[in-house]
């Protein structure tokens, strides 16, 4: 996909972080947005800002977890727009444990938003998208723990895990479409990632201490804009991975380096 002026873009968690800084470069280049963040505050404030550089935007408090809500979205973006050519199923949560400490709410809560929450956004908007014949592509917020496992963090893991092989598939299966897809795997970017339990609903544990952790960053952190610039280049190109900090190459290497002496052993 190469042309996007005049066309539509769908971001979900677009109300702050690498969302709005996605929501911000889709509108930079002529493209209509429509913003879906849990908050809908947060979702409205970049609507103005992404109006304000000339297309058109909507917000949609949308609860990615909740199929039901990820399908209304759907329906409000195509009815309002009458087409949508990109899709970034973006929202995403972390909470902090060892695996031996998570509870069930802990895997419920992270896997329903990440995992749930990116194929509830396939199932939502693909058909569609497919049925436009068409350039589209999708684009799924995965992580640098998609590609290399983390400790403290083994709900993230699996699920960021789960978004890269539905990435692929989407790859594989689509091949003989018009629609595409590409995998973002970021490093430590300027966000609100590390507080994201202020939005844990009440029935999987409710907020937890987020505010302990008000303006902490993972390691090395990049601006959001820096990430949007790297997706744009990379939907253009039909990059299947998208990845943001060249240093973490040696993690990769290292996580597979084990996996093919496996097979040389044999």
């Amino acid at each position: 996909m190469r042309e996007f002026r005049g066309r539509t873009a769908v971001v979900t968690g677009g109300g702050s972080g690498i969302g709005r800084g996605l929501a911000l470069a889709f509108a930079g280049e002529g493209m209509n947005v429509a913003i879906a963040d849990v908050e809908r505050d947060a979702a409205e404030d970049a609507a103005r800002e992404v109006e304000g550089l000339g297309v058109r935007a909507i917000a949609v408090e949308t609860d990615v977890a909740d199929r039901a809500s990820v399908h209304r979205l759907a329906d409000r973006a195509f009815d309002e727009f009458g087409g949508v050519h990109v899709l970034c199923n973006n929202a995403g949560v972390v909470t902090f444990s060892p695996i031996h400490e998570l509870d069930e709410a802990d895997w419920d809560w992270v896997m329903g938003v990440n995992l749930q929450g990116a194929l509830h956004g396939v199932q939502a908007f693909l058909k569609r998208m497919v049925a436009q014949d068409e350039p589209c592509h999708i684009v799924n917020t995965a992580s640098i723990a998609g590609l290399v496992s983390h400790p403290g963090i083994a709900s993230y893991n699996v699920s960021k895990f789960g978004v890269v092989a539905l990435t692929e598939s989407l790859r594989l299966d689509l091949a003989d479409t018009q629609v595409s897809a590409s995998v973002l795997c970021p490093g430590g970017v300027r966000t609100r990632i590390m507080e994201s339990d202020r939005n844990r609903p009440a029935a999987l544990g409710g907020p937890g201490d987020f505010a302990v952790r008000a303006g902490t960053q993972a390691p090395a952190p990049i601006d959001p804009a820096e990430v949007a610039a790297r997706v744009l280049a990379a939907i253009r190109a039909d990059a299947p991975y998208v990845v943001t900090h060249k240093e973490q190459k040696a993690m990769v290497e290292g996580r597979f380096g084990p996996i093919l002496a496996a097979f040389d052993a044999l």
